[in-house]
């Protein structure tokens, strides 16, 4: 047992945090790979379809980056 202040927190086998489980039998990893694999075919397209546009400015890529990067959380606790 662990004690905080006084309080005496109990051990559990699993909680949720900010819209994550985290569990003591590594359920987390297997959360992490299956989002992870969700985002590798966006990056893929990403990649494709924005970093080899010789059209298109750094500037227009970085943006285009920073917004992915910014939303792709909110879109994946989403889903």
């Amino acid at each position: 047992m662990l004690q905080v202040s006084g309080n005496t927190l109990l051990q559990v086998k699993k909680f949720k945090y900010l819209g994550e489980v985290f569990a003591s039998d590594e359920m987390l990893s297997k959360e992490i790979d299956t989002q992870t694999g969700k985002v590798n075919p966006v990056l893929r397209e990403l990649y494709r379809s924005v970093v080899t546009k010789r059209e298109l400015s750094n500037t227009v890529k970085l943006s285009v980056f920073k917004s992915v990067f910014v939303l792709l959380p909110v879109v994946m606790n989403l889903g």
